[in-house]
C-alpha cells in the first residue's frame, strides 16, 4: 500500500512539473546534474579504492622484506659455527 501511495506522489509531481515548466526540460535538467553527481561520486569512491589497493600493496612489501630478513637471519645463523651463533630471534 505504501509503494502505491510514493507511486501515486510521483506521477503528480511528475505531471505538475510538466505542466508547469514546459514539458520535461526542467526534468532532462535533473538527470544532468544527477549524472554529475553521480559521476563525481563515482570519481571518489574509484580514488578511495586505488589509496586503499595502494596501501594494501604497501604492507604486502613490508610483510615480504620482514620475512626475507627472517629467512636472511635463519640462514646466516644456520651457516656461522657452533660457538658463535646469535640468539634465537
Amino acid at each position: 500500500m505504501k509503494i502505491l501511495k510514493v507511486l501515486i506522489a510521483v506521477w503528480i509531481a511528475f505531471a505538475f512539473i510538466a505542466v508547469a515548466n514546459d514539458g520535461g526540460y526542467k526534468i532532462r535538467a535533473i538527470e544532468t546534474g544527477a549524472q554529475q553527481v553521480v559521476s563525481k561520486t563515482i570519481s571518489i569512491v574509484a580514488d578511495k579504492a586505488d589509496s586503499i589497493k595502494e596501501q594494501a600493496d604497501s604492507a604486502k612489501e613490508k610483510v615480504k622484506r620482514l620475512a626475507g630478513a627472517k629467512d636472511e637471519v635463519a640462514q646466516t645463523d644456520a651457516v656461522m659455527p657452533a660457538g658463535k651463533k646469535t640468539k634465537t630471534r
